[in-house]
């Protein structure tokens, strides 16, 4: 999935919440709920707590999921 530069920057830069992160995979919060839970901080997603809100690195997650081949 290719995803146009000027729609990265809508996301605030590199760091978006859950619910503009499942927009931008173009998947439901759930999954990304159920990956976080399976997986913690160990494999896949880049993601950090601040504030009791779950932001995710969109920049850092597009590399991962590049290498896989899942985008």
């Amino acid at each position: 999935m290719y995803v146009p530069m000027e729609q990265k920057n809508n996301v605030n830069g590199t760091w978006a919440d859950e619910k503009t992160t499942a927009q931008y995979y173009k998947i439901k919060p759930a999954t990304l709920r159920k990956h976080r839970s399976q997986f913690g901080h160990d494999k896949g997603l880049a993601w950090k707590k601040v504030r009791g809100r779950v932001l995710y690195n969109l920049d850092h997650n597009d590399h991962v999921l590049e290498s896989r081949n899942e985008i």
